[in-house]
């Protein structure tokens, strides 16, 4: 039995459990692993700690059981695993900031899904203590290869230099990308640096311990594109933690003087909040859209909405504030939100979508890159709530007074078919 089906058996003991206290123990025996494996396969998949997903996984039963049932508050404690109904209702107003009648009569909702899924890649989650280091940037008129290009300027420059080695994308430099080489510092490593020619702009870092979730891929582009992209868009939207205020990095894993891994570092913080999902009765909305396929589909799709507002809509381009975003395996659709209905010309490529007015699941997010990304938990929560889905998921994105990424609102959204809100 390989890995990932034995935590399943442990997810599976856990979920089977939840209304008592659970040994972690057996559920580790479960799993046929050890208990510090158990420790770090959870965060490794999840993201959470294993005391923090049932946490989060009792909660979320007790919540949507008060929601949508009238059993008493001491029977739903019970049921959910609680001690008491008192420290049921501590747990609900330490997550919610709301007693469980309010919660009840209220239109947000808190949510957290079982896992169900594998994980691509082995990720994990400490406390570690980083050299002080000195940086230097290396220009170069492509990005694909800057890194590589850059340790073979290093080891040129430094060829005796056997400490740790960091690194991270740049600001570009006219028509030359950066990428900033990181060694360990000494007197030598920042006079061998600026002596080579090939580095600029010296920076000293003082050491200092990240909370980091790390995860170690070969020495390959496509590879180290894929492990960032999962890192950011799927493991990191579904975790315990958000985007600490430190810049990512990454590490080159040196034998034999060559660089044959890549450790992927980014720094992390606990999530102080949670994901509010609500219903709605919306109004009828209107864009003009567009639908691209393709690697390069939301740009082209954008673009040419944005080009046909500019030129035969110069007003509605200046003041648009609220955009939809829709995908699926083969395309793209983006949208403008329209104050009024246009006649488009035949062969221009765009049409005109409409969003009826209706009730809607909505789950607002964080930022500006979750909007999508987070449609399959909305989808979990409709399902598991009882409700009917009236379409996909879809993003909308409302900007007020400004393009700021602080001054947009972001939701994603699954239209409901005969939803009474409330």
């Amino acid at each position: 039995m390989d890995k990932p089906s034995r935590f399943q058996k442990v997810i599976r003991y856990i979920e089977e459990h939840l209304q008592e206290e659970i040994s972690l123990e057996r559920a580790a025996q479960a799993g046929f692993t050890s208990l510090m494996q158990l420790y770090r396969d959870f965060y490794a998949y999840t993201g959470h700690s294993v005391k923090e997903y049932i946490r989060k996984r009792r909660l979320s039963n007790a919540l949507a059981l008060i929601r949508c049932s009238e059993l008493p508050l001491a029977e739903i404690a019970y049921t959910c695993g609680y001690s008491s109904q008192q420290a049921m209702c501590k747990a609900v107003k330490s997550a919610v900031a709301m007693t469980p009648l309010e919660y009840k009569r209220s239109e947000s909702s808190y949510y957290f899904p079982r896992y169900d899924s594998m994980a691509d890649r082995q990720v994990t989650v400490s406390a570690e203590t980083f050299p002080a280091t000195v940086g230097a940037c290396f220009y170069h008129p492509r990005l694909l290869g800057i890194e590589d290009a850059a340790i073979a300027a290093l080891r040129a420059a430094m060829p005796d230099y056997s400490g740790r080695i960091f690194g991270r994308n740049s600001r570009q430099q006219g028509n030359r990308f950066g990428y900033e080489i990181r060694v360990e510092h000494t007197p030598q490593t920042a006079e061998g640096l600026l002596s080579a020619g090939a580095f600029r702009e010296a920076v000293l870092y003082p050491g200092k311990t990240l909370t980091v979730a790390r995860t170690v891929v070969l020495n390959e582009e496509p590879e180290i594109v894929a492990a960032w992209n999962y890192l950011y868009s799927d493991w990191l939207k579904s975790s315990m933690f958000t985007e600490d205020h430190e810049p990512y990095f990454e590490e080159f894993l040196c034998r034999n003087n060559r660089v044959n891994r890549l450790a992927l570092i980014l720094p992390v913080a606990k999530r102080r909040d949670y994901e509010r999902i609500s219903l709605i009765q919306s109004t009828r909305m209107l864009f003009l859209a567009c639908t691209r396929e393709g690697s390069d589909g939301e740009r082209a799709a954008a673009h040419a909405v944005l080009s046909y507002l500019a030129v035969y809509r110069p007003q509605a381009a200046r003041t648009a504030a609220t955009f939809f975003i829709a995908k699926n395996e083969k395309a793209v659709t983006c949208g403008v939100k329209l104050e009024e209905a246009l006649d488009l010309p035949a062969g221009s490529g765009l049409t005109l979508l409409e969003l009826p007015a209706g009730s809607y699941a909505v789950l607002e997010t964080g930022s500006s890159g979750e909007g999508l990304v987070l449609g399959e938990r909305l989808k979990g929560w409709v399902r598991d709530h009882g409700l009917r889905p009236g379409g996909p998921a879809f993003a909308i994105y409302e900007y007020e007074g400004g393009y700021d990424a602080k001054q947009m609102i972001c939701t994603c959204r699954i239209p409901l078919e005969h939803v009474k809100n409330g």
